[in-house]
């Protein structure tokens, strides 16, 4: 057979291999509605975070990992909502089961200076059914999952901020 037939044929599985994930994408993630799963880790500063202790403002939680080429793509969108809804909301990113050091090395080197906190075990991915990274979980100010996206391109950019203002505005009443 020729080159070009495995070829389609591999793009055709991609394809649907993809679209399959899309579909699957509502049962497998958590509830929109349902209660976020508690959690508490520390950040790469060593302040510990708890995410019930953050009620009142939306919470936007950024789940990646910095050997994953889309998480690095969405990275600086992340910063860009840090610096433009810091104040309204918590922004906070969870690196999955790397070291410190190398999360540290990597965030210096690409002058991010947003909230890391480390999942070392992975319990909170798993905790918030992280199929797939990067994954973005957006929590409504009374600790109730208002949104969650698996995956990133620049579209996807716009839809997150506009559900993280949609969860700003309805916070302020």
């Amino acid at each position: 057979m020729s080159k070009r037939f495995w070829i389609g044929l591999m793009l055709g599985a991609v394809v649907l291999g993809s679209a399959y994930a899309v579909f699957q994408q509502e049962e497998e993630t958590l509830p929109i509605g349902s209660e976020a799963p508690n959690f508490k880790l520390t950040s790469l500063d060593g302040t510990e975070v708890e995410l019930s202790k953050l009620r009142g403002k939306p919470v936007y939680l950024d789940f990646w990992a910095t050997w994953c080429g889309p998480c690095r793509a969405a990275l600086p969108h992340t910063q860009q909502l840090a610096k433009k809804y810091g104040e309204e909301a918590h922004i906070l990113t969870i690196n999955l089961r790397e070291s410190e050091e190398r999360v540290r090395a990597f965030m210096q080197r690409n002058n991010y200076d947003f909230t890391v906190l480390l999942d070392k075990d992975g319990a909170v991915a798993k905790a918030y059914r992280v199929s797939g990274i990067p994954t973005f979980v957006i929590i409504d100010a009374q600790g109730k999952i208002q949104f969650v996206q698996v995956g990133y391109a620049p579209a996807i950019g716009r839809k997150l901020e506009a559900e993280l203002q949609k969860a700003i505005r309805a916070s302020k009443g």
